[in-house]
């Protein structure tokens, strides 16, 4: 006789490779991360064995969360009711959305089914805002220009380029504005690892890493 166990959500990496951005609403709380859901379920909080599957946008954020998130299980609808994410409670009466390849999630996260390569999304942000995507090289070399480019995403997950948008980043680099396509020229003057950003109005924020090369 076979049994099946369920096997602790933290215990074997077996899933789909997936990416997981947390931003709140002052800040980036997670850079995209990827991640591999695990056998079992989601038991935290009062959820019983069997109902929320680890294989689910509830156990990727678990996993690239360290497990510091913080919820109440609804046996009605048999999902969780997300109330913090790496100690950030939304204010007032918002609530963490959830987007899935930049499309606002029609499900909660226990009912998301992962597949890879999808890129998923945590924001408190209320659902006033779609996504943007910033895009850059992974290796620059230093004191050289490149280009990044940004899009945002409408309800239906089109893109557009968005222009007029300042791009930022850290370690000396100088800000510099999209133009009509999207697109930027952005010089890092310092080696290492560099950390790209654009807060578009209308949008949620979006950050893209470069390793900058001698």
């Amino acid at each position: 006789m076979l049994l099946a166990l369920a096997v602790p959500a933290g215990a074997i990496a077996a899933g789909p490779a997936v990416t997981v951005r947390i931003e709140g609403v002052n800040k980036t709380l997670l850079l995209p991360t990827t991640v591999h859901a695990r056998f079992g379920f989601i038991t935290k909080f009062g959820a019983p064995p069997g109902r929320c599957s680890a294989m689910s946008a509830q156990g990727a954020l678990d996993v690239a969360t360290k497990g510091r998130w913080a919820g109440t299980w609804n046996s009605q609808f048999n999902e969780y009711f997300i109330s913090s994410i790496l100690r950030e409670k939304p204010p007032g009466k918002n609530f963490w959305e959830i987007f899935v390849d930049n499309k606002a999630a029609q499900v909660g996260a226990c009912d998301l089914k992962l597949h890879r390569g999808e890129q998923l999304l945590f924001a408190d942000e209320s659902g006033k805002l779609n996504p943007a995507s910033l895009t850059a090289p992974r290796k620059v070399m230093v004191g050289k220009p490149f280009t990044v480019k940004l899009v945002g995403y409408n309800a239906k997950g089109k893109a557009k380029p968005l222009a007029g948008v300042l791009i930022t980043g850290e370690n000396g680099v100088a800000p510099a504005k999209t133009d009509r396509r999207g697109s930027a020229k952005v010089i890092a003057p310092v080696l290492g690892n560099v950390v790209l950003r654009a807060g578009p109005k209308g949008y949620i924020r979006t950050e893209a890493v470069v390793h900058v090369a001698a």
